[in-house]
């Protein structure tokens, strides 16, 4: 008896289920597929350059890439710009170090321009350049003036450098 009792229960518990369930579903129909907005971004206008402002420094690479690209295009003239790239890297990566140190002179001398001309760029401008546009060689001589400097006050106030021996 207590079977059938339980029985009943659960079949009415099913049925007030389903009825819930139908219920939702007819309350909510389904969404209609409405076209999705577009987002446009906003493009970020370029910084115009300073044409009077001295032009980078090239790497020791870029002296080497333009050395060899015109012998590649004609060596390979199927390939694509890129394609040419990579082989000619892949030579700058097995060229002795006697040969890439003549690259490395021309570019440190690239870069010993650039600095002589944004010295001069900056003097006749008023202009500053950001961090990012000073080159390497400028960088790393001021952090070794800042060193410098320092060295020098810790030798001034340093008090064992006094002899002991006169009063």
């Amino acid at each position: 008896m207590q079977d059938k009792k339980e029985q009943s229960k659960f079949e009415n518990f099913l049925i007030r289920f389903k009825a819930l369930i139908e219920s939702y579903q007819t309350i909510t129909p389904e969404p209609e597929e409405q076209p999705k907005q577009q987002v446009t971004k906003q493009k970020k206008q370029k910084r115009q350059k300073d044409p009077l402002a001295p032009k980078m420094p090239k790497s020791a690479f870029i002296f080497y890439f333009q050395d060899k690209r015109e012998k590649f295009q004609q060596q390979y003239p199927n390939l694509q710009f890129q394609e040419i790239t990579k082989l000619i890297a892949n030579e700058w990566k097995d060229l002795p170090k006697e040969i890439q140190q003549s690259y490395h002179d021309k570019a440190f001398n690239d870069r010993s321009r650039y600095s002589q001309e944004s010295q001069l760029y900056c003097t006749q401008t008023g202009k500053k350049f950001n961090g990012k546009s000073l080159t390497k060689t400028n960088k790393q001589s001021a952090k070794n003036e800042k060193i410098q400097q320092k060295v020098d006050q810790d030798e001034e106030n340093d008090s064992f450098g006094a002899d002991i021996g006169q009063e």
